[in-house]
């Protein structure tokens, strides 16, 4: 697997663009969302991470909608052609698994329906707001943790019908800290190590709940030059 992973991230090596947000899904295709910082839920998942240190639906979107869109950002989220069908409320598993398990989550399920709902209508109503429609299957091989600043991976090689899943995990860091410097501007009493604390449980749930991820393997990958460092660090959780 590392050599095809070495393979992959030489192959879709690209600039990282930290003005835009995406989810950790592997079904991104050619020029969608390039670049742009991956973690799971793109901001609706900052937004579910609020809702664990007890902010309100309305709160939690705002004060990341605000956050981001100050310096003339969207906020960025996304759906599939999936949602829907066979039980789906929304294509981002993320949140999906959120609104059906909240308990894994430590959030109410209503609440994450109602930030969706937010979020949806902000889409219709407001601008600055991205929402990509993923159109694929599942077919992900492994969690992919880019420890990269200036250079990211693109998930899916339509080419050779590879995908990974994507985390951008120094850049989501980064994205939390600056968001936590700006809360506390705001009046609001927020700690960095809680919000991380909230925003890793409910990737860990995410992680160990999907059939696309449970179980997979994660690998640390390393593109700032062109000769990437991979290496395996374990296994994603599974949870029923």
């Amino acid at each position: 697997m590392n050599d095809k992973i070495i393979a992959h991230a030489k192959k879709m090596r690209v600039a990282a663009d930290s003005t835009h947000a995406k989810c950790v899904d592997g079904g991104y295709r050619g020029e969608e969302a390039v670049g742009a910082i991956a973690m799971p839920g793109a901001h609706l998942g900052i937004s579910m991470a609020l809702l664990q240190l007890g902010f309100s639906p309305e709160e939690a979107f705002e004060l990341v909608y605000k956050f981001v869109t100050k310096d003339g950002n969207p906020y960025c989220w996304h759906t599939d052609t999936h949602e829907g069908h066979h039980g789906t409320i929304v294509g981002c598993g993320h949140c999906n698994a959120a609104i059906s398990k909240g308990e894994k989550y430590s959030v109410a399920g209503l609440d994450v329906q109602e930030l969706l709902d937010l979020v949806r209508s902000a889409q219709n109503d407001r601008e600055n707001m991205e929402l990509v429609i993923l159109d694929r299957e599942h077919k992900e091989e492994a969690i992919l943790v880019v420890t990269s600043t200036d250079y990211t991976v693109k998930p899916w090689d339509q080419e050779n019908d590879v995908q990974f899943f994507i985390y951008d995990k120094v850049r989501h860091l980064d994205l939390l800290k600056r968001l936590v410097e700006y809360l506390n501007a705001q009046g609001k009493s927020v700690s960095y190590e809680a919000l991380v604390e909230a925003s890793d449980k409910q990737t860990t749930a995410t992680l160990g709940l999907l059939g696309s991820s449970k179980g997979k393997p994660i690998y640390t990958v390393d593109v700032s030059t062109n000769e990437p460092v991979v290496e395996m660090v374990g296994n994603a959780p599974i949870f029923e």
